[in-house]
Formats: C-alpha cells, sequence, structure tokens
C-alpha cells in the first residue's frame, strides 16, 4: 500500500501533467491551466509534513490522486465538456486533503 506521501507525489505529477500548456489547448480555458497549477503549488507546500506520514493522509490522499488521474485522461482525450465537473470534483478533495494535513484540532499524545 502506498503511503499518503507517495500518493501526494503522484496526484501533484498528474496535475502538473494536466496543467502543462493546458490553456493553449483548443477548446481548453486559462482559469483551468491556473486552478490546476495553484492545487500542484499547495500540494508542494504540504509535501513532507508529518500528517503524510500517518495512516490517516492515505484516503484523503488516494482520492486527491484519483480525481488528478481522471482530470489527466480528459485532458489527453480533450474531452472538455467532462472536464469543468471533474476539475471541481478536484478542486473540492483538494480542499478537503489540504484542510485535513493542516492537523487543526488534532492532539498528539
Amino acid at each position: 500500500m502506498p503511503s499518503g506521501q507517495e500518493l501526494l507525489e503522484e496526484t501533484t505529477t498528474a496535475c502538473r501533467e494536466v496543467a502543462d500548456g493546458l490553456g493553449s489547448d483548443n477548446g481548453a480555458s486559462h482559469g483551468w491551466e491556473d486552478s490546476v497549477v495553484e492545487i500542484a503549488e499547495k500540494f508542494d507546500k504540504l509535501s513532507g509534513t508529518f500528517f503524510f506520514k500517518t495512516l490517516p493522509s492515505v484516503p484523503v490522499t488516494r482520492a486527491c490522486q484519483r480525481n488528478a488521474a481522471a482530470l489527466l485522461e480528459l485532458r489527453e482525450g480533450e474531452q472538455w465538456a467532462e472536464f469543468g465537473p471533474a476539475l471541481a470534483q478536484l478542486l473540492k478533495s483538494a480542499q478537503t486533503l489540504i484542510e485535513k494535513a493542516g492537523m487543526k484540532g488534532v492532539t498528539l499524545t
């Protein structure tokens, strides 16, 4: 089973692949590229934090990894009608991951 850190690295790589030149693709939006780049940058900042060494990081990071992989498939297939809703799903899962990685309210004993 991959660790949360490994899943985060895979997710960040997929996001970068999605964003690479996305705004210049016919039918793609520059706003989409900006959103995906921002997600990748936030994931880079979180990389290596304690949260990703714990088991609770795996489910939420795996959800982001799946969403990023699906988004990459849509980009490669230039399926722009489905891309917007898939990006919204990635944004939602990324926000959940970022909140959980902050570990607010968690006490280590």
